[in-house]
Formats: C-alpha cells, sequence, structure tokens
C-alpha cells in the first residue's frame, strides 16, 4: 500500500514508521527497502484486501498521475460488508484499477459488480511481443462502414482485405474481394485510432469484461479493445494518455 494510517491522517511511509490499515486498522510498518518501492506491509503478513497485488512501479506511476486524495479510496458495500482498495476514484465516482497480473473470470466478475463504475488500465507489457496491431481502420460511424465489411486478420498473413455489400447484396459467402489500398485514401480521412489487430495467445479474460478495458504497452497510446461492427470484428482504438487522464479528471499532465 501507498497509504497507511498514522492518528487519523493518511501518510506516505518512511524508514521504520508503523501505522494502521485503511481498510482493517490492523498494524502495517513501513517497508523502505533500496530494491523495492516505499509502502506499507501489514505486520501479519497477509493482506486484508485480497483484490490487493503486489505493487509496482508501473502501479505507482499511474497512480501518481492523480490528486492524492483519489488514490488508493477504501469503498464499503454495507449490504454484503465487504472493504476494498480502489487505486483511482474520482470526484465523479469512476474507479480506475491498474491490473498487472492475470484475473480469472470469477475474479473479474466480482470486482466490476463490487465498483459498477469502472474503467481497467492493464499493463501489456509481459505480451507485448504477442500482440499485432494491423491497419487502420475509419471511424465505425463513418459512411464507408454502412457498405464496406473488413476482414480480421493475422499478423503473419499477407493483404488487408474487404468487401462491399452494395456489391453482393444477395450472397455474401460468395463475394468480391477487395485491398485496402484502394480505399487508403477515404480511411485516413476518416480515420479515428482504430486499427484491426492480431493477439497471439490472448489473455481471454479481458473479452469477458462489460467495461473499458485499456492496455499499456509503455508509450504515449492506451489501446481501448473494442467490437468494430455488427460482425463482430475485434479491434483496438489509441488514446493518448493525456486525453485519457484528462476524459478522467486528472488535472496532472502525463
Amino acid at each position: 500500500m501507498k497509504y497507511g494510517i498514522i492518528e487519523g491522517y493518511r501518510s506516505l511511509p518512511k524508514p521504520r514508521m508503523k501505522g494502521q490499515c485503511p481498510v482493517c486498522g490492523n498494524d502495517v510498518v513501513s517497508k523502505c527497502g533500496n530494491k523495492t518501492i516505499w509502502h506499507w506491509a501489514h505486520v501479519a503478513k497477509k493482506h486484508c484486501d485480497s483484490w490487493w497485488e503486489n505493487e509496482t512501479q508501473w502501479h505507482r506511476d499511474w497512480k501518481d498521475k492523480y490528486p492524492t486524495e483519489w488514490q488508493e479510496v477504501v469503498l464499503f458495500d454495507e449490504i454484503s460488508g465487504e472493504k476494498h482498495i480502489a487505486d483511482i476514484k474520482t470526484d465523479s465516482g469512476l474507479v480506475i484499477e491498474f491490473q498487472n497480473s492475470p484475473l480469472t473470470s470469477e475474479e473479474l466478475k466480482q470486482r466490476e459488480a463490487f465498483y459498477k463504475n469502472i474503467v481497467w488500465v492493464i499493463n501489456g507489457d509481459k505480451f507485448r511481443n504477442n500482440f499485432h496491431i494491423l491497419h487502420g481502420l475509419p471511424d465505425p460511424k463513418s459512411y464507408l462502414v454502412e457498405d464496406i465489411v473488413f476482414y480480421p486478420r493475422k499478423h503473419h498473413q499477407q493483404g488487408e482485405l474487404f468487401y462491399r455489400k452494395s456489391e453482393n447484396p444477395g450472397n455474401p459467402s460468395m463475394v468480391e474481394i477487395h485491398g485496402i489500398h484502394e480505399i487508403q485514401d477515404e480511411i485516413n480521412k476518416e480515420y479515428r485510432g482504430h486499427h484491426v489487430y492480431d493477439w497471439v495467445r490472448p489473455r481471454t479474460v479481458w473479452y469477458e469484461s462489460s467495461k473499458k478495458v485499456y492496455i499499456d504497452f509503455g508509450n504515449e497510446f492506451l489501446w481501448n479493445l473494442q467490437i468494430y461492427d455488427d460482425r463482430g470484428l475485434p479491434c483496438v482504438q489509441a488514446i493518448s494518455k493525456l486525453r485519457f487522464l484528462k476524459e478522467s479528471g486528472s488535472k496532472i499532465e502525463s
């Protein structure tokens, strides 16, 4: 944890300090080594929030982009009695969870049911070499998409293909195939950050999420997992981290 409670106030860890956990009230001690992020740890060695994961520098860097009072907010469900620490809870009530380790389907459902108004930012560093962002797409609300159907692609396949509904009104199983180059100029004009992608050995739990999921590969963009059209074409949309911060209410520059 980044914050412990000392004499009723949230406090950052400093060497040889003792405090209380903001969730369970049990004793915590500061851990301030040279090789680990300074943090608070339970004396009993067991974290009271089963959803909490070991914090990395990636977590800490993201949290620090938001006001301190939005970080590590304890939420309580009066019906179930559950308490959990949200990575970020904004003034508008939005919870942002920064997830580094894998989740099970059950864990995902439990967290989304508890937090309700939540978006996920997941660390893509461990699977960046398996995630291939392919050719760009026009805005899914563009006039182009009314007539054009794009094909999903694998990163090792040649060609970027589509067909026109107007050319194949009666038999979509027998269609005339076109190459993207034929409409590249039109796509460029209607481009809003959407891309076809190929995720080799995907972490499929994120396809089950009912909330927005953003992948962080460590550059200036996040990639939002989406479904592009009514045929279920998977796509991602690039959004700058600065825009994400502004839209989530942070006034701290990236």
